[in-house]
Parts: C-alpha cells; sequence; structure tokens
C-alpha cells in the first residue's frame, strides 16, 4: 500500500465527512431533506425505511464515502438502527452500479469487450445488485421498525444554535470516523506487509477452476484486477482465442473470486469498520457476500441461455 495515497485518502475522507454530515443534518434541520432525494423516496418506502434517507442515497451516486458518513451520523444520534443500515445498504446496491456505470463501465468495459458483450456484461451487473435490493426489501419488511426522522423547526431565534447543533455533529463524526481509519489502515497495512493477501492470491491460482486455459488467464488476471482481467477478455475476443460466452463466464468467476478473497477482507470491512461498529460492518460484508453467492451462478445461467 503507498502511505501517500493512504493519507491522501485519509484527508479526501475526513473532508466529505464533515461537509457531507453537515449539509444533511442541515438540510433535515431545514426540513428540505425529502425535497433533495424525493425521486429516492420510493425505494426507501420499499424497505420499510425513514424517507430521509433518500439524501444519503444521492450523494452515494458521486461519493460513498459521503454517503456512509452520514448514515453513520443518524446511528450515532440513534436516529437510525442497524437494521436500518444493512436495509439500506442492501436496497442501494444499483446505485452504487450507476455510479460505476459511467466511471467503470463504460469507459472500460463498452470499449474493451464490444458493446453487445459489454452490454451483457453490465446488464449481469445490474441483475447482480438487483439481488442485494430484493434482499434488502425483504429484510427492512421483516426487521426495520423505525418513523421518519423529525425535523425541528428552524425558526430565526434557533437558526443559530441549530446551526451550531449541526457543526458540532459533523466535527464529532468525523473525529470518530477518522480515528476508526486510522485503527483500521494501521491494521491493513500490517496485514499486507506480512503477505496475507498474497497467499490469498497464490491459493486462488492454486485451484481448479472449469474454464478454458484461455478463461483461466481472464479469471486469474481479474482476481489481481479487475479492470486488467476486462482489458484482457476484451484482446482474447478480438484474436478470436475465446468465445463471448466463455469470456463472460471468466470474467463473471473472476469478479466472484475477486471480490470474495481481495474486495470484502480488504477494501469493504475496513471501510465498514471506520464508518460504523465492527458488529454492524462484518453484518454489511456478509450480506454483500450473500447476494454475490446467490447473484454469481444466476449470471452463469443467464449467460448460458442467452449464449
Amino acid at each position: 500500500m503507498n502511505p501517500l495515497g493512504v493519507l491522501q485518502g485519509m484527508l479526501t475522507l475526513i473532508a466529505a465527512t464533515f461537509l457531507g454530515v453537515l449539509v444533511a443534518n442541515i438540510l433535515i434541520s431545514l426540513g428540505y431533506i425529502e425535497k433533495v432525494g424525493f425521486l429516492l423516496v420510493p425505494v426507501m418506502r420499499a424497505a420499510g425505511l425513514p424517507k430521509q434517507l433518500s439524501f444519503p442515497a444521492v450523494v452515494g451516486i458521486i461519493d460513498g464515502r459521503a454517503e456512509h458518513s452520514i448514515v453513520s451520523s443518524y446511528m450515532r444520534q440513534s436516529r437510525i438502527g442497524e437494521a436500518e443500515v444493512l436495509a439500506y445498504n442492501l436496497v442501494t446496491t444499483p446505485l452504487a452500479v450507476i455510479f460505476y456505470l459511467y466511471r467503470y463501465y463504460l469507459p472500460i468495459c463498452i470499449a474493451s469487450l464490444g458493446l453487445i458483450v459489454g452490454g451483457i456484461y453490465v446488464l449481469l451487473s445490474f441483475i447482480s445488485s438487483l439481488v442485494a435490493f430484493t434482499l434488502g426489501v425483504i429484510y427492512g419488511r421483516l426487521k426495520v421498525r423505525s418513523k421518519d426522522m423529525l425535523a425541528e423547526g428552524y425558526s430565526e431565534r434557533l437558526k443559530e444554535r441549530r446551526f451550531r447543533d449541526c457543526l458540532r455533529i459533523a466535527v464529532s463524526t468525523t473525529i470518530y470516523i477518522t480515528k476508526r481509519y486510522i485503527v483500521i489502515t494501521i491494521v491493513l497495512l500490517v496485514l499486507d506487509n506480512i503477505g496475507i493477501f498474497s497467499q490469498m492470491k497464490l491459493l486462488l491460482k492454486a485451484a481448479r477452476i472449469p474454464v478454458s486455459p484461455q478463461g483461466l488467464a481472464i479469471v486469474t488476471t481479474q482476481v489481481a484486477s479487475p479492470t486488467a482481467g476486462v482489458l484482457m477478455a476484451g484482446e482474447l475476443l478480438k484474436s478470436s482465442s475465446i468465445t463471448a460466452k466463455e469470456a463472460l463466464i471468466a470474467l463473471i468467476l473472476g469478479r466472484f473470486l475477486f471480490l470474495i478473497s481481495q474486495d470484502y477482507p480488504r477494501a469493504s470491512f475496513p471501510f465498514y469498520a471506520s464508518m460504523y461498529p465492527v458488529s454492524t460492518a462484518t453484518k454489511l460484508v456478509l450480506f454483500s457476500a450473500l447476494a454475490t453467492f446467490i447473484s454469481t451462478p444466476l449470471c452463469i445461467l443467464l449467460v448460458n441461455i442467452l449464449l
């Protein structure tokens, strides 16, 4: 891990947390929160979640760190509980795909794999997120018991006090998350330096995966780097060394192994653990992994049907 990159990431996290939480609390105080995220209120209602969670969902399309900083501040203020956090994370998964659509899928997948194969791969990513969404709706309907967060009046007499309260919450949340982020990052650096993640990659390369040698090359490359895996698949398709069906199945398997062995333990859990209690972070990762386990065979089945 690059120390300069870690420092840059921490500074970005601090800025995103402070501004995100401050703006969110001001909007709640003003009673404007539903006006900002009105399009996503039905999504929240589908899972029985407070309509105010539509605002961080909108923010998440732009920046996931600010999004979860806001949700974390709601949890720390006891406005929502763990059940709301878990259901929210699942039902907003399709929005994360939208975020990656213009940053990853369009410039890389479509350009490398072509319009048809790349389009199918994007479609499969949406299907995976819809599995998570469905789990979120079911879980929310069964577990969520909270009501909407009430906005206090924002008269001129209370204006200054309310702003100070919003500022205090933003500062305390930023300090809380920054301290946890530093601890998690140190643990992650230690694990990286002793070679835990490298060993996981070697074990995956030694595993027997039922794909062609070209497909296996895509899988192992994508475990190390999803972008590199897509680029390799594109080159093999252009040279007719692999069929579209084989390429898509290899990409699906590679993505699955990358998430399980690299993203969840190395990125998702440390990120969530810096925002929420460790028990909540663990459940967030387990629910995400469950959605991945369900959607992966479903996506492979769809590829076999389509091609």
